[in-house]
């Protein structure tokens, strides 16, 4: 049987070249802390001894891991809406050769910080580098992460309660503009009677709102809340929200609803009182789910980049990583109005 060849350790390039392990890191992350002519004697080591660091060295000589954890909390395994965007993040990660851990975390927002409970990857020291936040994030888990020191970076339009004091790196997008834009749109259509359905004790809900009713309020028309009480899901906040929608007079001739399953609901809901969409109302939702997709007729929607937010988000982990005193940063990415079967012109 033929012998392996042995590899060449990072401990002997460092013997043959007179230096510390130290040393051979500066030298292979381009320090300028090395002087030219000990530079010159560690590459001259490395080219002769045939070292090549494998992983493990790299993370050494780096001093860090090239791990991530993805981490999603009060939600489902894995919500829909957040699986693309950690399909962004491992987009990303994946060409900077990085590797992204999953997590999920429960907890309610009335427990102290230092109850929390982290998954142990977060609580193994060295284990990973950095986090980005998902789900819906309350201000106990940010002063939880904050004190083990780990970088992070959140997923914005999910935290909630923190009013403006929120100092920390962050990616979100425009909640405010997309409905802007879909209730001027369906103004443009000729429709005066539009109602806003969506349960704004959500923040982010309540930007849509605010959102739909700046449309409202620059055509000197009069915004209308739909709250459906004791509803079990968005869906079913949906489907009884038809019912007081179709009880209001005059009637609606179209509905902003706050997310796409809150306007699945709806349709499914008009359907039954043989309510046609776009016939007897017009609807359009927020997300772009795929769902949207398959209703009939396909639902108009604000279109969220879900994928870009995940890039975005290692994007800014990886630079947090580099430079920690870097001041915070935040980022707001635009929608998309996408127009398809739901709305009729009056």
């Amino acid at each position: 049987m033929e012998a392996v060849p042995r590899k060449t350790t990072i401990r002997e390039v460092a013997q043959a070249a007179a230096v510390g392990i130290g040393t051979i890191s500066r030298v292979l992350n381009s320090s300028s802390q090395v002087s030219r002519e000990t530079r010159e004697r560690v590459l001259e080591a490395i080219r002769r001894l045939g070292f090549r660091p494998n992983a493990q060295a790299r993370r050494i000589l780096k001093r860090r891991s090239e791990m991530v954890c993805f981490l999603l909390s009060n939600r489902d395994f894995l919500h829909p809406f957040h699986a693309r965007i950690l399909q962004g993040v491992e987009s990303y990660a994946s060409g900077l050769k990085q590797h992204v851990l999953f997590a999920a975390l429960h907890y309610s927002p009335r427990t102290p910080p230092d109850r929390i409970d982290l998954p142990p990857v977060l609580q193994e020291h060295g284990l990973i580098d950095g986090l980005i936040l998902a789900g819906t994030i309350y201000p106990n888990l940010l002063r939880r992460i904050e004190s083990i020191h780990m970088p992070f970076v959140a997923f914005s339009n999910n935290v909630v309660g923190m009013g403006g004091e929120q100092q920390f790196d962050q990616v979100g997008f425009d909640d405010f503009n997309g409905t802007l834009q879909s209730t001027r749109y369906l103004i443009g259509k000729g429709h005066r009677q539009i109602v806003f359905a969506g349960d704004t004790s959500y923040p982010w809900l309540r930007r849509r709102f605010e959102g739909y009713r700046q449309g409202m309020r620059e055509s000197k028309l009069k915004p209308v809340s739909i709250m459906a009480r004791n509803s079990q899901s968005f869906v079913d906040f949906g489907q009884k929200s038809a019912e007081r929608i179709l009880s209001r007079r005059p009637r609606p001739t179209a509905a902003v609803a706050g997310n796409d399953e809150i306007a699945y609901g709806l349709w499914r809901s008009l359907q039954r009182h043989e309510m046609k969409v776009p016939g007897d109302i017009s609807l359009v939702g927020f997300d772009d789910r795929e769902e949207a997709l398959l209703m009939d007729p396909p639902l108009s929607t604000v279109r969220v980049h879900k994928e870009e937010i995940g890039e975005t988000c290692m994007k800014m982990l990886i630079e947090r990583l580099h430079h920690p005193r870097m001041t915070f940063s935040q980022r707001i990415l635009p929608t998309e109005f996408v127009i398809r079967g739901t709305v009729r012109q009056l």
